[in-house]
């Protein structure tokens, strides 16, 4: 595995960002369910984001797939979990920290 030298965060919840970010040089594409997904949409974009997971699966793709899914001390982050580790993204990223 070559190492991640660029991560661009992909709001979860936009096809054609989805579209767009492929297309770019990106070392990983950060599939984002905490900062850029209003909650309301927050079913919608975990479903896209499973489904993104899946349909890239099979392709030959430059970037690794990754999802950030919202803070650990909610409900939703486990959710987050549920909604897209069927789509077996490379990896997690962890939500912003606020303090320590």
């Amino acid at each position: 595995m070559d190492p991640l030298r660029c991560f661009l965060f992909v709001p979860a919840d936009s096809e054609r960002k989805y579209q767009k970010a492929s297309g770019t040089a990106a070392d990983a594409l950060i599939l984002d369910l905490e900062d850029s997904v209003n909650q309301d949409n927050l079913p919608q974009a975990r479903q896209m984001a499973h489904d993104y997971l899946l349909q890239s699966r099979d392709k030959l793709r430059p970037q690794s797939l990754w999802v950030r899914i919202n803070p650990l001390d909610t409900d939703l982050s486990l959710v987050d979990l549920a909604a897209v580790m069927g789509g077996s993204p490379d990896g997690i990223i962890l939500p912003k920290t606020f303090s320590a």
